[in-house]
């Protein structure tokens, strides 16, 4: 890897001379409660007219999973390919406008993000864009289809609630590094949301849900996310419902120098086919 980055670092070096000086240039400085037979969640944290957005398109279609990356990080070179420690430049282009290669690298997939020159003025040398980092950290962020599982497994049951809950719940987050700044980004669950055939058939939930423990009685447990079934799904095409069930994520940024923002919301969607059954149940009580 470490021959790579130095074969790559040689290549932009031909524009370069080793720490070579350049004409300055003169700049202007321009430039949640629960309610009815469904359990259901309100939503109070989104708002259940939220829309989901995300800051560009780079996160992707909410209905394939995302694989990103891993974290990333940036380094300086000169001609040799040597590393570069901005605040350590030689005394000799202090006062001077130098120009030095960088090149930012997925410590994970060994892809090559960024390959560049950039100009510094030692000894005022910029500290790393944060901002820029966040973008470089979130483009390799992971965001996996939600793993959404119902209690019964399998075929549901008419006037029984049907227990919900995402068992890949859980935070995802990658850094970014240059400069001796480093720019984290998190990707936080807020809710899960489910709709069982058409937009008006729903619960939203904003934890994770509880899976059914058949060691225990139903009085002995209980759960934020459920769903009762009022039809079957005999009528459906192919006798079956199109579950969708799509997790919510918050997406946040912080970094070592105290800056940090907020990227909005991302979501992912899987579909479930369900089939709905009807069973009868026959009362043998005696009469009186």
């Amino acid at each position: 890897m470490r021959a790579r980055l130095i074969s790559l670092a040689l290549v932009t070096a031909l524009f370069l001379g080793q720490f070579r000086a350049v004409e300055a240039t003169t700049h202007d400085g321009s430039g949640g409660e629960l309610g009815g037979d469904d359990q259901y969640a309100s939503g109070e944290l989104l708002g259940d007219d939220a829309q989901v957005t995300v800051g560009d398109a780079g996160l992707g279609d909410e209905s394939s999973p995302r694989q990103g990356g891993g974290n990333v990080v940036c380094r300086y070179w000169t001609e040799a390919g040597e590393p570069v420690n901005l605040r350590q430049l030689p005394p000799e282009t202090h006062g001077q406008q130098v120009q030095i290669a960088r090149t930012c690298e997925d410590t994970t997939t060994g892809d090559y993000l960024i390959s560049d020159l950039m100009i510094v003025v030692p000894p005022a040398v910029p500290a790393a864009d944060p901002e820029e980092l966040a973008t470089m950290a979130r483009s390799r962020l992971p965001l996996p289809l939600p793993q959404a599982r119902m209690n019964p497994d399998g075929e549901q049951t008419v006037n029984l609630a049907s227990w919900l809950w995402v068992e890949n719940w859980r935070p995802e987050s990658r850094s970014a590094t240059a400069g001796g700044v480093t720019a984290v980004v998190v990707a936080t669950p807020v809710e899960q949301r489910w709709t069982f055939g058409s937009p008006d058939q729903r619960a939203v939930c904003v934890d994770a849900g509880k899976p059914y423990d058949l060691s225990k009685q139903p009085w002995q447990q209980s759960t934020t996310c459920s769903y009762t079934f009022r039809h079957s799904s005999a009528g459906e095409p192919k006798g079956v419902v199109q579950v969708k069930a799509t997790l919510v994520w918050h997406v946040t940024w912080t970094s070592n120098i105290g800056a940090s923002g907020d990227l909005g919301f991302v979501s992912r969607t899987t579909t479930i086919p369900t089939r709905v059954a009807e069973h009868q149940a026959i009362n043998e009580s005696p009469r009186r």
